[in-house]
């Protein structure tokens, strides 16, 4: 829910932001009269991706591009969807974390016979915030980042369910990861910080009403759900686990998962004698 306003909320402060750098506002299939000042001229949609994540990283909430063919792709992301989700799923197969920790976002079509796309985001963290996450992170995958990729896997599971509780009144990773606290999605997002920290492959997964996270171990790609373990008898009951051992968890149908390599059966942890 609190997500959820987060979204409405700005998606709403699009139009009065715009409106307060003087730009004229459209809609996708409006127009504006001027052109951003600081909008990036990039030579395509790669090197757009890139500018954008870059910005983001910075904690950036205003973006305006302008490439050749930049109306007819975004033109086309739209066909697939109205809030161009297919182009958001690309952003979060490049970087899950940095697209988990935004709290909504909204594209625009703009221009007159040039048209150009302007991208503006909300965030759950602070930039502040997340220079505190980045130190943090850094020495605690020193600590934990060694072994295979399974004994990391694990020791990062086992950290956050050693040092989080379960609080439905914090959802941020900075809570999760700083407090201690957090929600379903605070554990997520942490653990998806982890993973990419790492260097190991890792999806956030937004179902319904619960978050939880892919990681990719060999050719294939496992679910945990580091929230559900956190308190249970059975620490690994919902880690590293295949789709049929992997109850009340649904994907929402992106195309995002579609090409994904998903485990058939769930990996075989050796036990400790």
């Amino acid at each position: 829910m609190v997500v959820r306003n987060l979204f409405i909320w700005v998606r709403n402060c699009c139009l009065v932001i715009l409106f307060l750098l003087g730009i004229s506002v459209c809609s996708s299939s409006g127009y504006a009269q001027e052109f951003p000042v600081d909008m990036q001229i990039v030579a395509d949609e790669k090197e757009m991706v890139e500018q954008l994540l870059k910005g983001m990283r910075q904690h950036k909430t205003y973006f305006a591009f302008y490439y050749e063919g930049i109306e007819e792709d975004f033109r086309k992301y739209g066909k697939h969807s109205s809030d161009y989700q297919v182009f958001w799923d690309k952003l979060a197969l490049r970087d899950g974390y940095l697209m988990g920790v935004t709290s909504g976002g909204c594209i625009y079509i703009c221009g007159g016979e040039q048209k150009y796309v302007i991208i503006q985001f909300g965030y759950l963290t602070t930039k502040r915030q997340e220079k505190r996450i980045d130190k943090h992170m850094k020495k605690l995958v020193k600590k934990i980042g060694k072994g295979s990729r399974v004994n990391q896997i694990m020791q990062a599971h086992n950290y956050l369910l050693e040092h989080m509780r379960y609080d439905s009144g914090y959802y941020s990773p900075y809570d999760a990861l700083i407090k201690g606290k957090g929600m379903c999605m605070a554990y997520a997002l942490v653990f998806q910080r982890i993973m990419q920290e790492m260097r190991i492959p890792c999806l956030y997964i937004k179902g319904k009403d619960h978050a939880w996270n892919m990681v990719k171990v060999g050719k294939y790609w496992y679910n945990v759900d580091v929230t559900w373990d956190d308190g249970g008898r059975d620490r690994y009951r919902y880690f590293l686990k295949s789709d049929k051992d992997f109850p009340g968890h649904k994907r929402p149908a992106l195309n995002i998962y579609k090409s994904l390599r998903i485990a058939k059966k769930s990996y075989l942890l050796k036990k400790k004698k």
